[in-house]
C-alpha cells in the first residue's frame, strides 16, 4: 500500500503542449548537466527543448481532495540517461506562474523551478506562450509559439524516431541542495498523440542563463499535444525514507 501511494504520489492533466527542439553537438552541453548523468543522443546529437503548457487538475497525496488553480508552465530541458541506463529529461529550469508549485516542487524534488508571469494564448490557427521571471527570480524571459497547418485541421502525426525520442519520457532528474547526486522520478501517461506544427519561434533568455548559446535559427522540430492525465511518483529520497525501492 505505501510503495503504491509513493509511486503515484501526484497527478495532473498536461494541457496545450507547445514543445520546440533544437539539436546540439554533444560538447556544447555535456559540462551543463551533472556528473553522474551522461546526454542521451539522437544520431550523434544532443537535444534541447524548450516546452510551454497548462497544469490542471493538479492533486497531491495524501491531500487528493484539496483543490489547486491550474498555471502555465515553461521549461528548458535536455535528454540525459544514468549509469543504470535510465532515460529520461533533465530540467534546466521551469518557470511556472504559481508560487506555491514553485516553492513545493524545490524542497520537495529540488527542481529549479521559478516564479513567473505566464501568458498562453491559443488562436483557431496558432498557440503560444510568453513568460518572464519575477522579481528576485532572476531575469530570464521567453516567448514562443506555432501555427496549426490548414487551421488546425488533418495535422500531421509525429511518429518518426526522433518524434518518438523527444516525446516519450517517463523518467525526470534534479539535485536537490546539499547532495551530492542526482535524483530521479517517474512519470506515467498514454504515448503522446503529438502533432507536426509549422512557424515556430523562440525568443528569449532561458538557455543564456544556465551558459548555453541561445538558439539563432528556429526550431527544427515542433510539435502541439492537445494533452493527457500524468501521475508522478514522490522524489527518491521519500523511497529512501519509507524503506521501498525506487521503481525504475
Amino acid at each position: 500500500m505505501l510503495a503504491t501511494f509513493l509511486k503515484s504520489f501526484m497527478s495532473q492533466n498536461w494541457d496545450d503542449l507547445l514543445l520546440l527542439h533544437w539539436p546540439f553537438a554533444p560538447d556544447e552541453l555535456s559540462l551543463t548537466i551533472p556528473n553522474d548523468l551522461e546526454l542521451d543522443l539522437f544520431n550523434d546529437q544532443a537535444w534541447a527543448s524548450v516546452v510551454g503548457f497548462r497544469l490542471s487538475n493538479l492533486r497531491i497525496s495524501p491531500f487528493l481532495s484539496i483543490p489547486w488553480s491550474d498555471f502555465l508552465e515553461v521549461n528548458l530541458r535536455t535528454y540525459v540517461r544514468d549509469r543504470d541506463g535510465r532515460r529520461g529529461v533533465w530540467f534546466y529550469s521551469l518557470d511556472s506562474s504559481d508560487l506555491p508549485a514553485v516553492l513545493g516542487a524545490r524542497s520537495l524534488y529540488g527542481l529549479a523551478y521559478f516564479h513567473s508571469v505566464i501568458e498562453m494564448e491559443k488562436t483557431k490557427g496558432t498557440v503560444g506562450f510568453r513568460s518572464q521571471r519575477r522579481r528576485f527570480w532572476g531575469s530570464a524571459q521567453a516567448s514562443l509559439g506555432a501555427k496549426f497547418p490548414m487551421g488546425g485541421k488533418d495535422l500531421p502525426h509525429a511518429e518518426s524516431p526522433l518524434d518518438r525520442f523527444l516525446l516519450e519520457r517517463y523518467r525526470f532528474w534534479a539535485r536537490r541542495k546539499l547532495t551530492d547526486r542526482s535524483s530521479s522520478a517517474s512519470v506515467h501517461h498514454r504515448p503522446y498523440d503529438a502533432h507536426l506544427v509549422e512557424g515556430a519561434h523562440y525568443k528569449g533568455g532561458l538557455f543564456n542563463a544556465w551558459g548555453i548559446k541561445e538558439p539563432d535559427i528556429p526550431p527544427i522540430e515542433a510539435h502541439y499535444c492537445k494533452g493527457f492525465p500524468v501521475s508522478a511518483s514522490a522524489p527518491a529520497w521519500a523511497f529512501g525514507t519509507f524503506g521501498q525501492a525506487n521503481q525504475r
